[in-house]
């Protein structure tokens, strides 16, 4: 055996004080709960470990458990991540300035765990350029703290190839590796058949181990060698230093927040279009959210590989296109890797019920990346007169851009969806936040579009232009044409 096997009371104390920390999951998927439940308590009562530097490449949290538990000043002293939209407790100490807070594309912390596993200085990006994580605005730094100290939290630097600029996204070395798996032989061989996602995992462990770290997993069982298909191995067992095996994987081993026991409709079982389409169909959605996806879909084209954000995005287009049959001629993808079936949303976005394919969170990042996105639907939090958009600082909270940077950066369309009678004004004259900059998609010759439940609106160089609107409601036309002047 190649691996100390350590009780839950044990585990804390594998993370040496002022470690940096990397994590799997993706909500409450791949997320190794009991670990942190256990480093929270350590905390708590010996104040051991502490000032540690967490880094994540997803959202991990279910507002309560998952990452929310390490919420703790002095646990951590900073933050690297892209969301805590479903993590209140980190996005108020962040907010509150009560530890720094470095906030990075999904998609590049996700790939940049390759880059430091490979030994590699960084790796170029075009995304977030013209943005918050631009080193000529913030560099990524959501707060007073991370800006005040500005030599330790320089993580982007600008960098010209060919006459064209970059973002130069910065290694750095990783010390612990917390990760999640199925089973676990007794060679140390890791696998992973229970989870609806392929996610950051090996790529982790072999940034950590590269850099002479430790690698600690949480498992459902230890096996014996053998009982592991070679194809099935997603972590072999040379990278893997510490194993604890989980007392009550339905609390602390979910499969998704929502699927607390595995369900392979989450795996696998792949089913038809119509049958997809039977399942949005029965969606219930209020008629003027509906109303919002409905017009959206109006952008799409037969054969669009589309991305769904959470929230409006991800409740309303998957019915919406339902409803008007063109489910069978498009592919719904996921940000976590999946192709497919029927996208989940809120504390379960990131899976899908009989995805027809899953793929891993860096490789669907390249795909996204690189303009494989035809068109992508993303929320709004707020927009103004000239397309800048912010989703990712509001009101003392730091909520982060997630996966939206590196999507809206290479897709062809861009549509924001949003209720234009938000109890929540979107329209200001001027955003709070940087995280999409309207100008730079028309310059990239990006198409970027507006719907609400009343009108459809283009991004042009002059402005918004009404592309239609709803003349039947007056409030909704009066709302339109406020917007454009």
């Amino acid at each position: 055996m190649s691996y100390r096997i350590v009780r839950p009371d044990e585990v804390a104390s594998l993370i040496p004080d002022g470690a940096t920390v990397a994590s799997d999951g993706f909500t409450m998927m791949s997320v190794a709960d009991e670990i942190y439940l256990n480093v929270e308590k350590s905390f708590l009562e010996t104040s051991h470990p502490c000032d540690l530097t967490w880094v994540h490449a997803a959202g991990q949290s279910n507002r309560v458990d998952g990452l929310a538990r390490i919420s703790h000043p002095g646990l951590v002293s900073r933050v690297i991540g892209p969301h805590w939209g479903l993590n209140p407790p980190m996005a108020k100490m962040l907010g509150a300035d009560e530890v720094e807070c470095v906030c990075l594309p999904q998609g590049q912390i996700s790939t940049l765990y390759r880059t430091i596993a490979a030994g590699r200085p960084g790796q170029l990006s075009t995304v977030g350029l013209g943005t918050f994580v631009d080193p000529r605005l913030d560099g990524g730094r959501l707060n007073a703290k991370t800006r005040a100290n500005v030599g330790a939290t320089e993580y982007v630097e600008v960098m010209m190839v060919d006459g064209r600029e970059y973002l130069f996204y910065k290694s750095f070395p990783i010390d612990v590796a917390i990760i999640r798996g199925t089973r676990i032989d007794t060679e140390g061989n890791l696998s992973q058949e229970d989870d609806p996602t392929i996610l950051d995992s090996l790529a982790i462990a072999q940034a950590v181990h590269n850099n002479n770290g430790i690698v600690i997993c949480q498992v459902k069982e230890i096996v014996e060698a053998g009982k592991i298909g070679a194809r099935d191995v997603k972590v072999p067992g040379v990278l893997i230093d510490a194993v604890m095996v989980c007392s009550d994987p339905a609390t602390y081993h979910r499969q998704t927040n929502g699927y607390p026991e595995v369900t392979m409709d989450l795996i696998t079982g792949r089913f038809t279009a119509e049958k997809a389409a039977e399942m949005l169909s029965a969606n219930e959605l209020d008629d003027k959210r509906a109303s919002i996806g409905q017009r959206g879909t109006q952008l799409v084209k037969a054969g669009d590989i589309i991305n769904l954000g959470t929230g409006i995005p991800g409740d309303t287009v998957g019915p919406a296109l339902a409803e008007s049959g063109l489910l069978a001629e498009v592919t719904l993808t996921v940000e976590s890797g999946t192709y497919g079936g029927v996208p989940l949303g809120g504390v379960d976005f990131g899976c899908a019920l009989h995805p027809q394919a899953l793929i891993p969170h860096p490789n669907q990042f390249d795909f996204y990346n690189g303009g494989g996105c035809d068109i992508t639907f993303m929320g709004v939090g707020q927009i103004d007169p000239i397309g800048n958009v912010n989703v990712s600082a509001f009101a003392g909270q730091a909520v982060g851009c997630g996966g939206f940077m590196d999507i809206v950066d290479g897709a062809r369309r861009i549509c924001f969806l949003m209720s234009a009678s938000s109890r929540h004004p979107k329209w200001v004259d001027e955003v709070d936040h940087l995280t999409f900059n309207g100008k730079a998609a028309l310059l990239k010759g990006q198409e970027v579009y507006v719907c609400t439940e009343y009108y459809t609106l283009q991004l042009t160089e002059d402005g918004w232009s009404v592309v239609e609107v709803d003349d039947t409601d007056e409030a909704g036309a009066a709302l339109a044409h406020a917007a454009v002047n």
